[in-house]
């Protein structure tokens, strides 16, 4: 039986809220990095690694204003600070670099590879270390301003209740992408992946004729399999070059590893109450790699692509090559 690490209610500033094409909350590998970092220290200080993470949006807030199209609001931030007479050097302004930022409350759900000690003095260590490595980390490239609390779960029907009760009222983020398969399948290449993609959030109408009056009506369309809050998210990257030796690369900032240039993958996701969610274990994100694929999935969804990759003979680089990315 597995255990958990519950890190409630994080209060996070100034997170970058655009990932690829898209905005409104951070890439899942903002999450996924931000997992990684952490059990990566803690595999050094306590000897347990993390395999999962799972998302639960209490709020957020774009910072932007809307005239016609929605904006980011821009500061200006010097690249370095000029003291003494170089400052009065300084003429022209700083300049503006495009960014966008949110401020979001989030709980994240840590899965333990491991076995923790049941004492409760060695616990309250473990929840003592944990604090002060996730204050020292960066969530989506924003600042941890607050945490309500850490906790140690264990995977059971009553700690799963109890979690609910401790997390609601939230919003999860599930792995929505096979819906975009199943729309594109079904379409049978009447048009391309990117406009099936843009089916799911994209306003469009179609003129529809009515033929006993031969009158014609503009009707909003929406994909019969969209039931939900669909939204676009990035999933991840995939490769568009060979994987050099670091040797071959110049300027690297970790020469220990193979380096391989990478563009933004981009599939669907879903917000869902957590009220409607049986089973928290199906709610974690892992990484899934494939050849020259960097995904993040969820292992419902891993399954359902496994079970396609035998069945009908689909594979995930026909399905996001379309996209051109």
């Amino acid at each position: 039986m597995a255990d958990y690490i519950l890190l409630e209610r994080i209060q996070v500033e100034n997170a970058n809220c655009i990932a690829g094409f898209t905005y409104g909350f951070p890439a899942i590998t903002a999450f996924l990095g931000f997992e990684h970092a952490l059990s990566r220290k803690l595999k050094e200080q306590i000897g347990i690694e993390l395999s999962g993470c799972a998302i639960f949006c209490h709020d957020y807030e774009v910072n932007s204003y809307q005239d016609f199209y929605i904006r980011f609001i821009q500061s200006r931030n010097p690249p370095l600070t000029l003291k003494g007479e170089e400052s009065k050097k300084l003429k022209s302004p700083a300049s503006i670099i495009e960014e966008g930022k949110m401020d979001m409350t989030v709980s994240l759900l840590l899965r333990i590879d491991g076995i923790l000690s049941s004492n409760s003095e060695l616990k309250e260590e473990y929840l003592t270390t944990i604090k002060g490595l996730v204050y020292q980390s960066r969530l989506a490239g924003g600042s941890l301003k607050k945490l309500k609390s850490i906790q140690i779960v264990s995977d059971d029907k009553e700690s799963q209740r109890k979690l609910k009760n401790i997390l609601l009222p939230c919003f999860t983020l599930l792995d929505a992408s096979h819906l975009l398969e199943e729309h594109f399948e079904k379409l049978q290449n009447e048009q391309s992946l990117l406009e099936c993609w843009t089916d799911f959030f994209a306003f469009k109408e179609k003129a529809i004729r009515n033929h006993e009056t031969d009158e014609i009506s503009w009707q909003r369309y929406i994909p019969e399999n969209k039931k939900g809050w669909i939204v676009p998210l990035m999933i991840g990257y995939k490769g568009i070059s060979p994987l050099y030796s670091p040797e071959e690369v110049e300027n690297l900032r970790d020469t220990r590893y193979p380096f391989r240039f990478v563009e933004a993958v981009h599939g669907l996701g879903e917000w869902k109450s957590l009220h409607r969610i049986s089973d928290l274990n199906t709610l974690f994100w892992q990484y899934h790699v494939e050849n020259e694929w960097y995904l993040c999935q969820q292992k419902q969804n891993m399954e359902i692509h496994s079970q396609s990759h035998q069945s009908e003979q689909t594979d995930l680089d026909d399905m996001f090559s379309q996209l051109g990315l």
